[in-house]
């Protein structure tokens, strides 16, 4: 029989190794826990891009502080009109760096509508 005295100190000794362990295996798909697209492309800005890229696209809060995970700064027009939007259509629908792929969230079509309704409003506002 295992000497039970010795129990406290292995689990002490296991249990940050299994925390690690399983916070990858949650880690998983960021796209999983976004939202389909609805066809309401404010409201899909909002709940799914502003998080990373803020609500006014330039991937900062309301006070001004970069967001943990800052997106692309669509307000900055020199950097965002040097894509095309063939190019942009292809980011948001197969992903980029931490930016996960939308193509399980919308289609092609609204990818595009996406691009000429909220991204490049946001450089041409600046």
């Amino acid at each position: 029989m295992a000497n039970l005295t010795l129990l406290p100190r292995r689990l002490s000794l296991l249990l940050p190794a299994l925390l690690l362990a399983g916070s990858s295996l949650v880690a998983g798909d960021p796209a999983k826990d976004l939202p389909k697209f609805d066809g309401d492309i404010q409201k899909y800005w909002t709940n799914a891009c502003a998080r990373c890229h803020g609500v006014n696209g330039n991937g900062r809060d309301n006070n001004g502080t970069p967001l943990p995970d800052a997106g692309f700064d669509f307000t900055d027009s020199r950097k965002a009109n040097r894509k095309k939007d063939a190019d942009w259509v292809k980011i948001t629908l197969q992903g980029k760096d931490k930016m996960p792929a939308f193509k399980d969230k919308m289609t092609e079509a609204d990818a595009q509508r996406f691009v000429t309704e909220i991204l490049r409003k946001f450089a041409a506002r600046h």
